[in-house]
């Protein structure tokens, strides 16, 4: 999926939302979220779940498509993850994390690739993400 996003850019440009066309990475489609970035005009961000793909709803067991990252129902989690976004949003750069999270008492091991989009190019308004989950135990 970098090599993917990297192959988008043009001039060292981020690539746009309208750029992507998942019919190029359908070995993904799985594991793939689109997230709006949204400003607060205070200097914070609130981050809108567009789409979640349909191995990441299983693993999580539930739908948050659609959703405020804030009101999901993980407080933890959603401090760790908003982190995590506005580091990509403040940095326009890819990055990658492994964790292992503890959610609904459950110890979840995945990679996630969290990619910038921006229709300016410069100013990321969309996060592309790319999940790969390993065995998880009680």
């Amino acid at each position: 999926m970098l090599g993917y996003w990297e192959g988008l850019r043009r001039d060292g440009a981020l690539p746009a939302r309208a750029d992507i066309d998942p019919l190029d990475f359908p070995w993904m489609l799985g594991s793939v979220s689109l997230v709006e970035v949204h400003d607060s005009g205070n200097g914070t961000r609130r981050y809108r779940v567009r789409l979640v793909g349909t191995n990441t709803t299983e693993r999580f067991g539930y739908e948050t498509g659609g959703r405020w990252l804030d009101e999901l129902p993980e407080p933890d989690y959603v401090e760790h993850i908003t982190t995590m976004f506005d580091e990509v949003v403040r940095l326009a750069c890819p990055m990658v994390e492994r964790p292992d999270m503890m959610i609904d008492g459950r110890i979840y091991n995945y990679e996630v690739l969290r990619l910038p989009l921006g229709n300016d190019g410069a100013h990321p308004d969309m996060l592309l993400l790319a999940a790969d989950f390993f065995d998880s135990s009680v």
